[in-house]
Formats: structure tokens, C-alpha cells, sequence
């Protein structure tokens, strides 16, 4: 979704607070009235907006999970269109949301900036909330553009997370009728799961989107992980490691399945062992559509990394076809020396060195 042409109608500010040492809701601060930005500010909050939300390594597409009459996104439904005093009354339950959300006593709590308006070249109503941490040198006291500009609009503040929801088709009922996004400075584009689940799952009542991308990741990270914990030696692991790569990147069949990755490579008695594995990660067992799109940085080269800063690094295909390593015992290691080393063969002559 393009985030661009965005208008903001309305603005406002409440604030949350981190729990008390018992664990006890501190009650959030809610705002009175809405904040009247100058036209510069209102340029810079809206740029920084749609950077955030069109950063594709942190902010991502949600499905609505949650759309009940207490919902976010039924929340978020009945703020569209409404006059400033019912709007003013209605973000303020997003901060008691969110600070009932905060279960954790180490959660730090921030200002709630709650914001609507229109979005997209053909506008469509939109309802984001921004969770804005608090850095060191905030100034407690001072207006409400004051703290949003310190806050949100400085460009040493990076501590802030974003939900977005935009009503896609008035004819349709909830959820299907809104798109939701999140995004989040914790974020990365190999790890998703960084961003905080409290804010997207109980707060904005969304998960994170199975689809294909995200399946082949963790289809990727879930079986390198088991392989790595395989009790077998290390030449072994290396050829299961290099199948690995090679099965997503070089293999051309356009699904990945469980059973047939444990067919063709693993070791017969690891079998059961690996399907119960990627069984208790929820990782489905029928075929999945392959999509490396959020895996090209990490299948690109395979990296074999030893002690003094020696690495072996090239295209998993080179691992498979031109290199060969084994384990051998050590011959003539000296005091705080392995025990066991590793021989590598490359099928090739050296062609340069530096």
C-alpha cells in the first residue's frame, strides 16, 4: 500500500505510563483538546509518517485478528467522520487500551498520538496511533507540540511504533473493510518478529501475515536451526546446511514442504524427529508456496566461520558443487589448540589473492 498523499484532519495527544514495581495500570493522562500544529510541523510529522510507514525493512501489512466491539479496528471505525469532541473522547480508549496491553512491569510508557485522515491518491479514511517513547533529555514539561516534537519529530527519535488502519471498502463489514499496518523501530527486514507483540497482537488485535515470504523464512531459519542441533558430525552438518541452501535457492520447484526437504536430505532415523520439530514452530506441514523475496540477503553467499577471524564464504551452489570439508584429528596441536580440524578441498585453483 502507498502511503502517499497524506492528510491529516485531526491530531491529539494522550499519555501512558509504565506499571508500578507491583505491577499495578497507572492511569493514562488523557488530552482535553487536539493539537493545532503549525504548517511546518504538520509537514514534518506527515513526512516522517509516511517514511516510517513505507520503510519496507521496518513496517509490514497485518491481518486483523480481533474486529469485536472492542476491538482496535472497530475502535478505529468509529472515529471516522466524527466531530472533534467525540473524536477527542474516543482516542482517549486507545491509551486505556494500550496501557492495558502493557502487561510487562519493564514496558516503558510514552505519549499515545492518536491522528486521522485521508490517505492515497483516491482518499481513504484513515485512524493511526503512535506509541512514542521517551529518550533521554525530554523535556516533562512544555506544550503538546512541544512534546511531539520531541518525541516523534527530532532526528535523533527513533523509539516509536506506528498502527495504521485504513478503510479500504465502505462496503464491506469488519474486518475485511480496513487494512491494517504496523510499524516499528524494533523491526527488521530478517527478523519480523521484533516487532513488539504487545503492540501489534494485544493492542492493535493483529497478527503477523503467513504468507508466502514469511513461510519460506521460517521454513529457512526453523530447519537450519534443528539442523544445527542434529547430533551428527560436522561434515554432516555441513552437507544438510549446503542442501538446505540449495533446496530453496537452486532447487526450482516453486513449493517447500516438510516431508519432502526430510526425504530427499535428512537422515532417515531424523525424520520424525524433524516433521514433530517444525510441528511445535506452528509451521504447516502441507506445501507452501516458495518466496525468497525476505531471504535474498541470507541465501546470497553460505559463510563458514573459525576461530582467528577466518571465514569461507560463496554461493551456496559453490559450497555444493567445488567444496568439500571434513573433520580430522589434530596433528600436532599445541597448548589451547582443537583437538579436531577441518580440511577443506576446493575443486579450483587459486585465481587471485590480496
Amino acid at each position: 500500500m502507498s502511503f502517499e498523499n497524506l492528510v491529516v484532519e485531526k491530531v491529539i495527544l494522550h499519555e501512558v505510563f509504565k506499571r508500578r514495581h507491583d505491577g499495578a495500570l497507572v492511569t493514562p493522562r488523557h488530552a482535553l483538546q487536539l493539537v493545532v500544529l503549525p504548517a511546518d510541523a504538520m509537514g514534518s510529522f506527515t513526512e516522517r509518517v509516511v517514511d516510517a510507514m513505507g520503510d519496507a525493512s521496518q513496517s509490514m501489512e497485518l491481518e486483523i485478528a480481533e474486529s469485536g466491539p472492542d476491538s482496535a479496528v472497530a475502535q478505529a471505525a468509529s472515529l471516522v467522520g466524527k466531530p472533534d469532541r467525540a473524536f477527542i473522547a474516543g482516542s482517549a480508549k486507545f491509551a486505556d487500551k494500550l496501557a492495558n496491553a502493557q502487561q510487562a512491569k519493564n514496558l516503558p510508557g510514552g505519549i499515545v498520538v492518536v491522528f486521522t485522515g485521508t490517505v492515497s491518491a483516491s482518499p481513504r479514511p484513515f485512524v493511526a496511533i503512535i506509541k512514542a517513547e521517551k529518550q533521554s533529555g525530554f523535556r516533562e514539561r512544555g506544550t503538546a507540540i512541544q512534546y511531539l516534537t520531541d518525541l516523534f519529530l527530532t532526528p535523533a527519535s527513533k523509539l516509536y511504533k506506528i498502527g495504521f488502519f485504513t478503510l479500504v471498502d465502505a462496503r464491506r463489514n469488519l474486518p475485511e473493510a480496513w487494512s491494517a499496518h504496523v510499524y516499528d523501530s524494533h523491526m527488521t527486514q530478517r527478523n519480523r518478529e521484533g516487532a513488539a507483540k504487545y503492540f501489534y497482537g494485544t493492542f492493535l488485535g493483529c497478527r503477523l501475515p503467513e504468507n508466502s515470504a514469511y513461510l519460506t523464512r521460517s521454513f529457512f531459519e526453523n530447519t537450519r536451526e534443528f539442523i544445527r542441533q542434529l547430533p551428527v558430525e560436522p561434515e554432516v552438518k555441513d552437507d544438510l546446511l549446503t542442501s538446505l541452501y540449495t533446496y530453496l535457492k537452486v532447487d526450482q520447484t516453486p513449493i517447500i514442504q516438510v516431508n519432502s526437504f526430510s526425504t530427499a536430505y535428512l537422515p532417515n532415523d531424523a525424520h520424525d524427529q524433524y516433521t514433530n520439530y517444525m510441528r511445535s514452530k506452528n509451521f504447516p506441514l502441507t506445501a507452501v508456496q516458495k518466496d525468497i523475496a525476505d531471504l535474498a540477503g541470507q541465501l546470497r553467499k553460505r559463510r563458514v566461520r573459525f576461530s582467528g577471524s577466518i571465514e569461507l564464504s560463496g554461493p551456496p551452489e559453490a559450497f555444493k558443487d567445488l567444496i568439500n570439508m571434513e573433520m580430522v584429528m589434530a596433528d600436532g596441536a599445541g597448548p589451547g589448540q582443537s583437538a579436531e580440524w577441518t580440511r577443506i578441498t576446493i575443486k579450483d585453483r587459486i585465481r587471485t589473492q590480496e
